[in-house]
């Protein structure tokens, strides 16, 4: 497995990770943001799970098998499960959080792809990183109310 194998190996796990904490926060938001975060939430993991299904068909085109079982997710996973029940602004910033964690590793990739001359998987990166950075400037917005 080379290093373009194993990075798209963690971030399927990790969006896998975010998939599911973004639905759990869809589910169970409350308070006078509801309505707004609800909505908001839709719309991320939806997007979320889009980069899932195209994360595992880059592996596939590269010659690497996805993950296949939420064990493996785990297992590779660097962002953390989330069962407790956080505030609407703890939502905010876990997701914050998160999406930053997942810009410095998106980084990384833009790195090996260039390294190992994959300009697919580059623009891949490069795509999420981009989107990304302005969902983290906007959560970041919404912290500072």
């Amino acid at each position: 497995m080379n290093q373009i194998h194993t990075a798209l190996i963690a971030l399927q796990a990790d969006y896998t990770v975010l998939y599911q904490k973004v639905r759990h926060y869809h589910w169970n938001v409350r308070g006078p943001q509801f309505f707004q975060l609800h909505a908001q939430f839709e719309q991320m993991y939806l997007a979320t799970a889009l980069k899932v299904d195209e994360l595992a068909e880059r592996l596939l085109a590269v010659g690497a098998a996805p993950l296949r079982t939420y064990g493996d997710v785990l297992k590779h996973a660097r962002l953390k499960e989330d069962s407790s029940l956080p505030s609407a602004h703890e939502m905010v910033k876990n997701l914050h959080d998160d999406l930053l964690a997942l810009n410095v590793n998106l980084r990384a990739l833009v790195v090996e792809a260039e390294k190992a001359d994959d300009p697919a998987t580059l623009n891949l990166a490069e795509g999420y990183g981009d989107a990304q950075e302005k969902e983290v400037w906007m959560l970041g917005a919404f912290l500072e109310s």
